[in-house]
């Protein structure tokens, strides 16, 4: 009989060490959420023009502004839209003519004023 309850208790105590952890990592989840939380549809205050699309090759890069193609209308690479319309950021390569670009060289990274200003409040960098 000893050796039953030893056993409930050991497997009573492996239940709520599991559920410890499992409560744990999703409130951490949670607040990881909490803190990247950025919606396109609000419009952050800052520096950059909410409207405007910039690019850099490296997070140690100013954003720059391309000419004839800074705005989201000038975007036709519909993967590009996707991502620059739900998280305000994409890397990869566009033409000049706004489409989807191929190369092998290294492809900049692209975001909207807007998510730039998000980053910029809530401490981050656009990464």
């Amino acid at each position: 009989m000893e050796a039953f309850m030893k056993n409930i208790l050991w497997g009573l105590l492996v239940m709520l060490i599991t559920a410890f952890f499992a409560v744990s990592g999703g409130a951490q989840q949670k607040n990881k959420a909490a803190w990247n939380d950025y919606h396109p549809e609000v419009k952050y205050q800052g520096a950059y023009k909410s409207s405007l699309i910039f690019f850099r090759y490296t997070q140690k890069d100013a954003w720059r502004r391309k000419p004839h193609m800074d705005s989201l209308q000038s975007v036709s690479c519909q993967n590009a839209l996707d991502h620059l319309n739900s998280e305000g950021k994409w890397q990869g390569l566009l033409n000049p003519d706004g489409s989807c670009g191929m190369s092998n060289i290294e492809s900049p990274e692209w975001a909207t004023g807007n998510r730039i200003n998000y980053d910029e409040v809530s401490g981050q960098r656009a990464n």
